[in-house]
């Protein structure tokens, strides 16, 4: 039986990066079939070079691809980008129209099927963010300067983060008090219902909580 790390293969994929793996592949391939100069004026990305690679933001940082798309790196460092950030530009990148991030921001509830999700999504987004974060107020807004962002009016800290491309993620942040304890909600720009799968908005919003706590929120 092969061990969970053997040393010619490396550590077994779980079942959720396998999945993520095979979307990407798919992804690559539809993409591969779609005018890139055409898609990259749509979505308001920089031309592709002569070779077809394109650069798109994720989460703070460029990410290139190059056809046929199944890899990507961050430009800043050449470094493979997280499966999560190139399957999410792949889906980005397979949109057929421009985003518009006019209109109200909506919640993962009123996305479909968001409403049957709804605590498993908390579960996995704000609730570990509350947990990290607790009332230090000022290392969360550290950490939201790692992106690019701009101030939403809710919360005692708002802030709208650009994620994927134009599409952004709005975080109403409250500090708790001697009564409440700190809570904090998340809301979509309204295009995602457009751009994305229900699915597709909830990793974007875990792979954000996920970066925001991965500062150092010690004692």
């Amino acid at each position: 039986m092969r061990s969970a790390a053997s040393p010619d293969t490396g550590p077994e994929e779980t079942n959720r990066e396998r999945a993520v793996r095979i979307a990407i592949e798919r992804a690559a391939e539809r993409l591969a079939m779609a005018d890139m100069e055409i898609r990259a004026r749509l979505l308001e990305l920089p031309n592709p070079t002569p070779d077809g690679e394109l650069r798109v933001e994720a989460f703070g940082r460029d990410v290139l691809l190059a056809p046929p798309y199944t890899g990507a790196v961050y430009a800043d460092s050449g470094v493979a980008a997280d499966p999560v950030d190139h399957l999410l530009v792949l889906h980005y990148l397979l949109y057929e129209g421009s985003v518009d991030t006019e209109g109200d921001p909506v919640s993962f509830r009123e996305l479909p099927g968001g409403q049957f999700y709804w605590e498993a999504f908390r579960a996995r987004t704000v609730l570990p963010l509350i947990s990290s974060v607790g009332n230090r107020l000022e290392a969360l807004r550290e950490q939201l300067g790692r992106f690019d962002c701009g101030p939403s009016p809710v919360g005692d800290i708002g802030a709208r983060v650009r994620c994927i491309g134009k599409l952004g993620v709005s975080l109403a942040y409250h500090a708790g008090d001697d009564e409440f304890p700190p809570s904090a909600e998340l809301f979509f720009d309204a295009a995602v219902r457009r751009v994305f799968t229900t699915e597709d908005a909830a990793a974007m919003a875990q792979r954000l909580c996920a970066l925001l706590i991965e500062g150092s929120y010690g004692a």
